[in-house]
Formats: structure tokens, C-alpha cells, sequence
């Protein structure tokens, strides 16, 4: 949480200024990026992620808007977002009780009832994923339009506060909460306003004035009050409530918050906690906080007073190129987390989760890929990791651990697949193309001088999932993966693009898995498809309404017309996870490569910024929505009840929705091509995917 209260405190004494922004111009300005985003996406107050799955369709247009506004007031942004959490003092993180349950399952029973703009507002409190989940998207977007943006290793403030205090002034102002004024920052920039084009700032020094402190006790008090890294100090705690003064208040007459503990321990509520541990962790996080140096070091502020068990305070030290590729948003900070906290957390979905389908996919199948990952990366990061327990937990069960490593586990066999002769993929490196030549990159001497970073960590994504073993040979799955690729080009009669590609992957996982069927999930709530008579037909939209639902629907227009399908929602949710799964993988080959020296490339190498474009065609799990696949099944739906002429039906409204719908069904038409032939190679579901097929031709033929 942010300091408690203290944003009511500065009101109330009118420290806020306001100023044109105008003089910001010619700065570069440092962002927090967690407090600018959080800002954003209040702004919007959008329900609609929460009921599609992905990122609000406003929220790419909104960035590029910020952006042009600093672009006109000659204004110089540098985005810094922040990395790995300070490790919990109580241990492990688990996965709680979500309050997003209660509000998106009474939205749904709104949505129900016919009460749309009332279940809008409920999914707009229940965000479908949480705002870290959200970056790399937010990341993809700055570096499309060359804005700057880095990772901090750990907290943001602290990384801001180090670039503007240095002697060769990388930033010149702060843009953030007033949280980063702990760190010894002069002044913060808290808003800007474009409509009045200025901007409000506040002077810590006038703070302290106003206080009577010195720049000691401010840090105690902000701590005493409440912060990240220590909960409030009991004693201020009273039944009228917490006011940031009567931290103020205590600092004064003990002149110092660590006296204050001292001189309360006998308080009750002081007594049943050992706050004081608390306090003087909280005092070192921000004293002695690491981050990333202009040369390219990691280390603590203030390191001439740093103690040496900061690895107890702030968390496990990793190898320096972990950070750094933190740092370029080439790797995403999920699997370090899982590494550095003991624990992979699943929480609940967009669509709640409900289903034994959704459970039984994290718990063997997210559980199988994710101890790969464990064991690849403790196998390289030393002896205490090799020691590593890691578990999942889930919030459907969240006292049971699914160990995924620990010190039984057995890494022998788990490592990087070598990959040479890459001159074969002729600059393709895509699912298609490595699938296709498996079994030449395998063959390949290991060390070969034809080796390719891109192609090596592609494969070992594609082993991790279970497509392809070291050999390079295709297990069952992966000839039915590589039918499905061969269909998806024949279709399209074109190169597939990338997302294409990855969508047929999630496809066949999901089929391997038994869940892209037409029956039923153990929780369903679909009521429209009962008034279909005919149980083949219901059939046949469930299977091909959920391939749809896998194939990105492209840019929105304007207003949603098709309404919301919480059956579809729970499927994407479904693909979102594979998606998770295919990201994690990519991240992990990547770490493992930098650490062992077999990616460790210069930061404008050719090959590094071709591991970065890689990683940027892999889908992200807060884009997956099923906005076409919600499309196809009102295009399937209409057939079912009105025969030919659907699309006709259809199509204003489908144009009003998306940018290019028809090309979004064509794509998905695509996908449903590549299905059948992984059907009929694996053999899960295949009468009724290709029967599914033949029937909804005549609907799409209308479309292509």
C-alpha cells in the first residue's frame, strides 16, 4: 500500500502547487510506471476486459495520446516500472481469497437480468488481471512508438531516485506518488492535467517546514504510518481511525520512530507483534534499496552503509543479467518471482474459474510445464537454488502445494536443446519453421557456428509444451501440431502470422488436453443455445465459437454490439493459461541462455534484438479475449435459426465492433482448418471437429 494518508495530510495543509507545463519543457521527465498506468485505467473505468478477457481497447489509444501530449510540451518521458517484489517477512506469498469473486459473479447475475451498464460497473471494479500482468503489453506499446522505458530491479521509486540524484542528471523531475519523497527526493510532479495544461507538484522541504521535522523523521514517520514494506504502528490505531498526523504528532514528542516502539513496547496492541523487527526492516528497504547503475551494476543505495544480509531484507540475489534483461523488458518478472518467493500463484480468472476443466488444466498440465522451467533454471542459478522448494498453489484450493522442485528433484535430462544449422529456417524463426526442421536443428553439432539464440529458445518453448523431445523428434502431439501449421498456410494460402501460429499451438495443447470439445464444462452458463433444438448443432457452435475464440480479434472500433458469453470467457481463459505457459517458457530458455554464456549478447546485437522481436511476436496472456469468438457464435447462432444470409444479418453491426471483422472470422476460419487436421492426427474429438467444420462452412463462406 501506498503511505497511509499522507496524500489527505498534504491536502489539508495546501502544500500542493500547481504550475503550467510549460516548465517542464526540454526535461526528461521519470515516470513511476505503476502509479501512471493505475491512473490510466482508472480514467477509463472500463468493465469490459473484465467480461471479454485482455486489455481495454482504449487503453493502446490512451498511451499514444500521453505520449503525443509530452511530445508537444517538448517533454521527454522516460518510463521506469518496477520489477521484483521485496521479499514478505512472513515468508511465502499465497494465494488469498480474491475479493474479484463477489463483484464479477454479481455483474454476471446483473448481465443476466438484462442489466448491462449496471454489470459494466461491477466488472470495472474486478479487474481480470492483476496491473503487473498488464505491463508487458503497456512495454510493447512504448517501444512501437520509441518511448523510453526501463524495469527496475526492484521498487521504481527507488530506481528513480537514484537516475535523479546522479551527477549526470539522466532525468531531471519525477512523475509519481508521493511514496518516492522517502527515497531523499526534493520535489514530486503528482498530476498533470492536459485539459488546463499544467501539472501539481509538491516541495518536500515545504513539508517538512510545515511538520517541523528533519528528513530522519519524515522516513520514520512514513513508515510509522504505514507503507509497502511495514504495516501501521498499532499504537496509532484508535476507534475514530488513523490520521497521518498523529504520526507526526508521536515524532515529536519521542522525536524519532524507532524511540517511539521503544517507548510503547507495553501498549497492547504493540505488544502482540514485534514491530520494531518490522520498522527497521522497512528503514533498510529504503536506505539500502538495490538498483540498476549507469554502469551497469547492481547494488544498494547508500553502499558504503549497506549491510551485508540484505539478501534476508530485500530477497534472494540473482545473477546480474537477470536484471538486466528485467531491465530491457526481455524477460517478464513472473518466473524470477516464483524462484525468489518459493511459489507460483494462480489466481482466479476473469470468468471466476469455476470449472473441475480449468482446475485440472493448472493442476497437471500448467504444474508438468512450470517444473521444467524449475528445474532448467535451478540447475544454472547455484547451490541454493538447487535447494529450492517452489510450489504452486491455486485460489481454488489455496492450502494444498503442488511441489514442482525441491531437493529430490532430479534435473538430469533438463536443459537447453542445442540448435545449429539454422541456416535451414532461411531467417524464418517461427513455430512453423522449427517444427518443420526439428529434426535438422537437433542434428547439428552442438556449439555449431550456424547456431541461432532465436531458434534455440523457439525449441526449447516447443519441448517444454511437449511437441518435440531433445532429439528433435515429434511426439504424437507435435505431428498433430505440425499437420495443424501445414493446414493453417494451405487456408490462408499465405504465410500464418505469428499470433496465427501460437494459436494453433494453444489449439492443440487445448485438444490434447480434452477440452476443445463441444461438450458441456462442468459449469456452464450458456442459456442461448437451448433454444437451438438440434443437440449436433449446439455442438458444432461450442467447438467452433471456442476455435474462434483463440484467434486475435484485431483493433476495436467503437461500442461492443454482440453482448458478453461467459462459457467463451471461461474457454479463453483456458487458452490464457497456455499463453502463460508459452511467455514463462520463452523467459526461462532466455535467462538460462544469458547465464550460461550462451546468449550473453551485447545490448544492440543483432541477435539480442532478434531474441527481442521473437518476444514480442509471443502472444501476452492480458491481450487473450474471446471478442471473435463471441462473433462466431452470433454468426452461427443466426445460421442455426435463419439459414443463409447470417453474415448479411450481422455485418453492420460486426463492422461497427471491429475494425476489420471479416478478416477476424477469416483468420479464425483459418484456425478451424488447422483444428480439424490436429484432430484427425491426435485423434481426441475428431468426428465431431470435422463435422463441426463441414457444417459452419457454409456460414463462414459467406464471410470469406
Amino acid at each position: 500500500m501506498p503511505i497511509r494518508n499522507i496524500d489527505v495530510y498534504v491536502r489539508e495543509l495546501k502544500l500542493t502547487q500547481e504550475t503550467r507545463v510549460g516548465a517542464l519543457a526540454e526535461t526528461r521527465l521519470g515516470i513511476e510506471g505503476h502509479n501512471w498506468l493505475r491512473q490510466l485505467l482508472f480514467n477509463m473505468r472500463d468493465g469490459e476486459p473484465a467480461a471479454m478477457g485482455g486489455v481495454s481497447p482504449a487503453l493502446e489509444s490512451e498511451i499514444v495520446k500521453e505520449l503525443e501530449f509530452f511530445q508537444s510540451n517538448n517533454i521527454t518521458p522516460v518510463f521506469v516500472f518496477s520489477g521484483l517484489p521485496v521479499a514478505r517477512k512472513d515468508g511465502r506469498s499465497t494465494a488469498k481469497d480474491d475479493y474479484r469473486l463477489g463483484y464479477r459473479q454479481s455483474a454476471w447475475e446483473q448481465y443476466r437480468h438484462g442489466h448491462t451498464e449496471q454489470a459494466l460497473r461491477g466488472w470495472s471494479t474486478s479487474s481480470p488481471q492483476a496491473l503487473v500482468d498488464t505491463i508487458p503489453f503497456v512495454m510493447q506499446v512504448l517501444q512501437a512508438h520509441g518511448a523510453e522505458f526501463m524495469r527496475a530491479p526492484y521498487s521504481a521509486w527507488a530506481q528513480l531516485a537514484y537516475l535523479y540524484k546522479h551527477d549526470s542528471q539522466p532525468i531531471h523531475a519525477i512523475y509519481s506518488s508521493l511514496d518516492v519523497l522517502m527515497f531523499d527526493v526534493d520535489r514530486v510532479v503528482t498530476a498533470i492535467g492536459h485539459a488546463r495544461s499544467t501539472f501539481s507538484w509538491v516541495q518536500r522541504d515545504y513539508l517538512l517546514g510545515r511538520c517541523r521535522i528533519t528528513a530522519e523523521q519524515f522516513l520514520d514517520i512514513c513508515i510509522l504510518a504505514g507503507c509497502d514494506w511495514c504495516p501501521t504502528f498499532p499504537a496509532l490505531l484508535d476507534d475514530v481511525g488513523f490520521s497521518f498526523k498523529s504520526a507526526v504528532d508521536m515524532t515529536h514528542q519521542y522525536h524519532s520512530g524507532l524511540n517511539a516502539i521503544q517507548m510503547l513496547t507495553d501498549h497492547p496492541s504493540v505488544r502482540a507483534t514485534n514491530y520494531s523487527d518490522s520498522f527497521l526492516r522497512a528503514y533498510c528497504i529504503v536506505r539500502y534499496h538495490i538498483v540498476l547503475h549507469l554502469d551497469g551494476s547492481v547494488g544498494p543505495l547508500n553502499p558504503e552503509f549497506a549491510p551485508n544480509d540484505l539478501h534476508d531484507i530485500i530477497g534472494y540475489r540473482l545473477p546480474v543479467a537477470a536484471y538486466h534483461l528485467l531491465a530491457r523488458g526481455a524477460i517478464h518478472p513472473p518466473i524470477l518471482n516464483m524462484l525468489v518467493n518459493g511459489s507460483w500463484l494462480e489466481f482466479s480468472p476473469p470468468d471466476n474459474g469455476e470449472s473441475r476443466e480449468y482446475h485440472r488444466l493448472i493442476t497437471q498440465w500448467e504444474g508438468g510445464v512450470y517444473t521444467q522451467q524449475c528445474r532448467l533454471l535451478c540447475k544454472h542459478l547455484g547451490p541454493f537454488f538447487a535447494q529450492r522448494k517452489v510450489v504452486l498453489q491455486t485460489w481454488f484450493e489455496p492450502r494444498t502445494e503442488v511441489v514442482l522442485h525441491d531437493t529430490k528433484s532430479v534435473s538430469q535430462g533438463v536443459s537447453l536443446p542445442a540448435v545449429g544449422a539454422a541456416a535451414v529456417l532461411n531467417g524464418d524463426i517461427s513455430v512453423s519453421s522449427v517444427m518443420e526442421n526439428s529434426r535438422i536443428l537437433a542434428a547439428a553439432p552442438e556449439g555449431s557456428s550456424d547456431s541461432n539464440p532465436a531458434a534455440e529458445l523457439l525449441a526449447w518453448v516447443l519441448q517444454s509444451l511437449g511437441f518435440i523431445v531433445s532429439s528433435g523428434e515429434h511426439t504424437k502431439l507435435g505431428s498433430a501440431l505440425n499437420a495443424g501449421l501445414q493446414a493453417l498456410q494451405s487456408q490462408l494460402q499465405e504465410r500464418p502470422t505469428e499470433l496465427l501460429q501460437w494459436a494453433v499451438v494453444a489449439a492443440a495443447v487445448l485438444i490434447d488436453q480434452g477440452l476443445l470439445t463441444g461438450e458441456k464444462w462442468s459449469v456452464s452458463y450458456d442459456d442461448e443455445l437451448s433454444l437451438i433444438t438440434d443437440a449436433q448443432q449446439q455442438k458444432f457452435i461450442r467447438i467452433v465459437a471456442r476455435i474462434a475464440t483463440l484467434t486475435p480479434p484485431g483493433a476495436r472500433r467503437g461500442s461492443w454490439k454482440f453482448g458478453y458469453n461467459r462459457d467463451l470467457l471461461a474457454f479463453s481463459s483456458a487458452a490464457r493459461l497456455v499463453q502463460k505457459a508459452v511467455g514463462s517458457s520463452a523467459d526461462t530458455a532466455r535467462l538460462v541462455g544469458a547465464i550460461t554464456g550462451s546468449a550473453a549478447l551485447a545490448p544492440e546485437s543483432t541477435q539480442l534484438l532478434q531474441l527481442q522481436e521473437l518476444r514480442r511476436t509471443m502472444p501476452l496472456e492480458c491481450t487473450t479475449s474471446n471478442a471473435t469468438g463471441v462473433l462466431a457464435y452470433v454468426l452461427l447462432v443466426d445460421y442455426a435459426r435463419n439459414g443463409a444470409g447470417c453474415w448479411a444479418r450481422i455485418q453492420t453491426a460486426a463492422e461497427e465492433s471491429l475494425v476489420d471483422a471479416r478478416q477476424a472470422l477469416r483468420d479464425a476460419w483459418g484456425v478451424a482448418g488447422a483444428v480439424r487436421a490436429i484432430a484427425k492426427v491426435h485423434g481426441n474429438a475428431d468426428k465431431d471437429i470435422a463435422n463441426a467444420y463441414s457444417w459452419a462452412q457454409t456460414a463462414f463462406s459467406e464471410v470469406l
